[in-house]
């Protein structure tokens, strides 16, 4: 691919000086030069009443804003421009909106030099043109359908019915003691058993990250733990804990049930 020469940054910016609406940047008329003062009096002069200064005039972006080398910038690629920089469409003064224009004009200058160097024609560039039509494509069309398809609040209140039917029942609060062996369960039940405390076990043999709380998960839901975690809770009874090692995929666990509850229910709305 070509590059651009030295020279080409000092044309653009030449161009944009040239291009740009004067008209459309300007917010205030040039105020002619005060008269000489005619000498005064010496006798004091009588108090007049200051009259109110003249209201700024609204500025308003003209349509286009700017020509580059014979091609019109219009007032809507401005809007849009500047919706995506700043995510609105008013430009409510004179220097954001000439901030604005100078990079749509340098902009649009690079475009047409990469168009007399032809770098559309490149493949890499076609390939990466080709990735983005493709996922605005599809993002486009997914923003299509799920406003086609938006479920009704019926429709949302009987999928919220479903849920909770699957989940009613109680909730747990437990902790437990993992370690990577069954072993070193059996061991940690021993000493439950000679009197250790559940907690400080926790803290020194648990390799859960939730040994530094003493192995407190807090409360759950049977269906937030992998099954044979849930169903050991279920059975065990409050302020009990499992005598026997409970095997998952995380290793070997003693769990201590503090607590039930039954699982709160929140308008489907929430």
């Amino acid at each position: 691919m070509k590059k651009l020469t030295a020279l080409t940054f000092p044309l653009l910016a030449l161009s944009s000086s040239l291009l740009l609406s004067g008209a459309a940047l300007a917010a205030e008329e040039k105020k002619p030069e005060a008269a000489p003062a005619a000498p005064t009096a010496t006798a004091p002069a009588a108090p007049t009443a200051t009259a109110p200064a003249a209201p700024t005039a609204a500025f308003t972006v003209p349509d286009p804003v700017a020509t580059v080398n014979g091609v019109p910038i219009s007032k809507a690629a401005f809007s849009q421009y500047a919706q995506q920089l700043r995510g609105k469409t008013k430009v409510d003064s004179p220097e954001a909106s000439k901030t604005l224009i100078e990079q749509l004009v340098l902009e649009e200058l690079l475009v047409q030099e990469a168009g007399k160097q032809k770098l559309a024609e490149d493949p890499q560039f076609k390939q990466q043109l080709e990735m983005v039509q493709r996922n605005l494509l599809a993002s486009t069309m997914v923003r299509k359908m799920l406003s086609a398809n938006a479920p009704s609040e019926e429709m949302i209140k009987k999928e919220y019915e479903t849920a909770i039917a699957a989940m009613k029942g109680n909730e747990y609060k437990a902790s437990h003691i993992l370690v990577d062996s069954e072993d070193k369960a059996k061991e940690v039940i021993a000493e439950l058993k000679k009197g250790g405390k559940f907690a400080e076990l926790a803290k020194a043999k648990s390799s859960d990250s939730s040994a530094a709380k003493g192995g407190d998960l807090g409360w759950f839901a049977p269906n937030m733990m992998v099954p044979p975690f849930a169903q050991a809770v279920a059975k065990l009874e409050k302020g009990k804990y499992s005598e026997t090692p409970v095997q998952t995929p995380f290793g070997w666990h003693v769990i201590l049930l503090e607590d039930t509850r039954e699982a709160p229910r929140l308008h489907w709305r929430s």
